[in-house]
């Protein structure tokens, strides 16, 4: 693995009221650390990372992450009775751990007893993409397929999703690249595809064996839809995001738009360098 260079001090600044609950710590560490967090995953290949549990595990920031997940993809109030089934946790659990993440901003308790994102969801999120070099190294190249095919998208994988750090297509402004619904199925997508290409251990679905196979031999993977194809490439060695463009219709098109993408993606990792 590549040595880690943050680029950045971090401090820690814990509340000095003792009666804080401890589980308080492990989010606000989180917080702090937002602005590095990238910086990490950039050399490190991340479902590598996140199917190996540490030795010593903290079950209280797993809940607590597991719960902030949960209200940032609801677009609507959920209660904890909700939450706590839908997470196997104890109701007792996930109302100290909501009261907790509402002390520090992170959920809000509605009138009707119902928790939402919080507004320091949106400061994390605002703090991670805009230290985020990924986005900055992309967006010259993305700004240029753009212009080429229907839709470029630059993504990460997470748990078997995909996760759209930009989605844009020809004509359409840079605020409908924020896609509320932003985690897709890796089978649908050709940036899915790429990165469980370069899992030993990914998942296949019936009838698919012989397509990541495909992807490793050609290093490129490609989605066929009715009225166009998908195309995508891997960004970083090991890779840690991949970079599509989608709308090409005739498939003599398909070898000279992967070579685009693979020179994009090539200069992308030059310039991470280079933050």
């Amino acid at each position: 693995m590549m040595p880690v260079v943050l680029g950045r001090t971090t401090g820690i600044i814990f509340p000095e009221n003792n009666s804080v609950d401890a589980l308080c710590r492990p989010v606000i560490l989180l917080r702090n650390f937002c602005g590095i967090a990238l910086d990490f995953f950039r050399y490190c290949y991340i479902s590598n990372i996140m199917n190996k549990p540490p030795a010593q595990k903290v079950n209280g920031a797993i809940h607590a992450m597991e719960l902030l997940q949960e209200l940032a993809t609801e677009q609507a109030p959920v209660s904890g009775l909700e939450l706590s089934r839908r997470l196997d946790l104890s109701p007792v659990q996930v109302n100290r751990l909501l009261k907790t993440l509402a002390y520090l901003g992170f959920a809000y308790r509605t009138a009707s007893r119902k928790y939402a994102a919080g507004p320091a969801m949106h400061v994390l999120a605002v703090q991670s993409m805009a230290s985020s070099g990924l986005l900055r190294a992309a967006y010259e190249s993305l700004e240029d397929l753009r212009k080429q095919v229907r839709t470029v998208a630059l993504g990460v994988l997470w748990k078997g999703k995909v996760c759209y750090l930009f989605h844009r297509s020809r004509g359409q402004g840079m605020g409908l690249g924020l896609n509320p619904q932003f985690l897709y199925d890796a089978w649908s997508s050709s940036i899915g595809r790429a990165l469980l290409a370069e899992q030993a251990d990914a998942v296949v679905p019936e009838g698919m064996e012989g397509v990541l196979e495909e992807i490793r031999r050609q290093c490129f993977a490609a989605v066929a839809f009715p009225d166009h194809y998908s195309l995508a490439v891997t960004i970083g060695t090991p890779p840690f995001a991949a970079i599509a463009a989608s709308g090409i219709v005739r498939e003599e098109e398909i070898r000279p738009m992967v070579e685009k993408l693979w020179k994009h993606a090539s200069e992308i990792e030059r310039k991470i360098k280079h933050i």
